[in-house]
């Protein structure tokens, strides 16, 4: 084996290495979505415990007065922060206004941090600087451009105006920003979640399937004898039957 080889796998092993012995199993969402020592405790709701998975035998990532939760997560596996939830940008403090379904967030400036300076370049060289309003208010600016020209051109090209008009309603005002939140989510502390499911609740076996049939279908056919001709059998029960012998 060459040299180069041999440190190639050297490189190759170390990256292995470091992935399985610095991963925290409780923090493991999706690569590059939460750093892999982080755990996910520290994004729990106020009075959430650790799971318990020997009461509660399938996946959830908290207790939540008795009840197994799990977070929303986007496709990538981070988590989703709620709206309103508070935030710590570069440019001050503010609040998540609304998601997108790629997972970028509208994030509203309500403390601007009059100390902090945008650096501005100018052929790869710092020019001047700028305060976060002003910063600020030109991302709104670019934000909205692209709004427009999106929502002219479903306008004129497609013809779509109710969509155009809908895409208006995206507009945001100069102390808002569109932003990727990174791995910390700005400091959020306000994630949605909702109850974890029992992925086995709710399925029946092949045989209590056939024995619900057989109970439903005598049911039925004792309701049809007993009914006289002009009496509606309910809307609910007609349902199970349209269930279980197709409508």
């Amino acid at each position: 084996m060459s040299v180069a080889s041999l440190f190639n796998l050297l490189v190759l092993i170390a990256i292995v290495a470091d992935f399985f012995f610095n991963t925290d199993a409780t923090g493991v969402i999706a690569l590059g979505a939460i750093p892999m020592t982080t755990s996910l405790s520290q994004f729990f709701p106020a009075g959430a415990t650790t799971p318990d998975f020997s009461k509660f035998s399938f996946d959830h990532d908290f207790v939540l007065d008795g009840v197994p939760m799990t977070f929303k997560r986007e496709a990538n596996g981070s988590l989703i922060v709620a709206r309103g939830a508070e935030v710590i940008t570069n440019y001050g403090m503010g609040y998540v206004e609304r998601r997108h379904v790629d997972g970028t967030y509208v994030v509203r400036i309500v403390d601007f941090d009059e100390t902090y300076e945008v650096a501005q370049y100018t052929d790869g060289v710092v020019s001047h600087t700028v305060t976060p309003a002003t910063w600020v208010g030109r991302l709104a600016n670019a934000y909205n451009t692209r709004i427009l020209e999106r929502s002219e051109w479903f306008a004129n090209r497609l013809g779509d105006k109710a969509y155009a008009e809908e895409l208006l309603g995206l507009l945001i005002d100069d102390d808002c920003y569109e932003v990727s939140l990174g791995a910390d989510y700005a400091g959020a502390s306000e994630f949605l979640f909702e109850r974890a499911k029992d992925p086995t609740r709710g399925k029946r076996s092949s045989a209590e399937t056939r024995a619900y049939r057989a109970r439903m279908k005598a049911l039925a056919d004792a309701m049809l004898d007993d009914a006289e001709d002009d009496e509606v059998i309910p809307d609910d029960i007609m349902a199970e039957f349209d269930e279980c012998f197709g409508a």
